[in-house]
């Protein structure tokens, strides 16, 4: 009788607060790939990135990752230097992940 009630692991981590999954990297690497193979595809991030900005009612943290790419293609357009900030193991590139449908279209 030493059994749980709920068998089902808790999503909370150490802290008490709830773990947030973040999209697989896989996603991100195919369509980067695309992207590096058809750099004219950069026009379909940039129309995705519009329509979702137009949206009301995303959460903060989908707004945020929108912010970081609207700042990265007002500096720069290529589809190298997107996928090194993207893929890296820190905090920008966490905050990059945070919104995978911007690359909607772009991977089947």
């Amino acid at each position: 009788m030493s059994d749980r009630y709920y068998p089902f692991k808790s999503k909370r981590g150490p802290s008490g607060k709830r773990e947030r999954e973040e999209a697989p990297l896989l996603y991100f690497q195919k369509a980067l790939t695309h992207l590096k193979n058809n750099p004219q595809d950069m026009a379909i991030l940039k129309q995705n990135l519009a329509f979702y900005e137009q949206q009301v009612h995303l959460p903060k943290q989908a707004k945020l990752g929108m912010q970081r790419y609207r700042h990265f293609l007002a500096v720069s357009n290529n589809p190298d230097e997107l996928e090194k900030w993207v893929l890296q193991d820190s905090y920008e590139g966490m905050r990059f992940r945070q919104f995978p449908l911007i690359f909607k279209g772009l991977v089947e």
